[in-house]
């Protein structure tokens, strides 16, 4: 007999696989990408994790936030001239930090 908790093990297990996939073929493509697209890369990978935790646990409301912020900056369309992705990162890395300290 299949257990709620066997169903929800085996979802983070894929969900989990999938993640690491996604990462080992974004540090794949980036041998070949533009110079860009690393940092957005790495964004979308932190918005994925997020999105797992999110899955699988009670998430933070802030996490998820957090999480509608890399969403965004993952899914709008190009500007002809886009922010700079640094100052994006550091605002996304100090909201992390944050949580992380007051998470204890």
């Amino acid at each position: 007999m299949t257990t709620s908790a066997d169903t929800d093990h085996r979802r983070l297990h894929e969900d989990l696989t999938s993640l690491a996939a996604y990462l080992l073929s974004v540090g794949r493509g980036l041998l070949e990408e533009p110079d860009d697209y690393p940092p957005l890369r790495c964004v979308d990978a932190a918005r994925r994790t997020l999105a797992v935790l999110e899955t699988h646990t009670t998430a933070d409301p802030r996490l998820v936030e957090l999480r509608a912020k890399l969403e965004d900056a993952v899914t709008a369309p190009p500007e002809a001239d886009p922010p700079p992705m640094e100052g994006l990162l550091d605002d996304l890395c100090m909201t992390m930090a944050r949580i992380i300290k007051d998470s204890g």
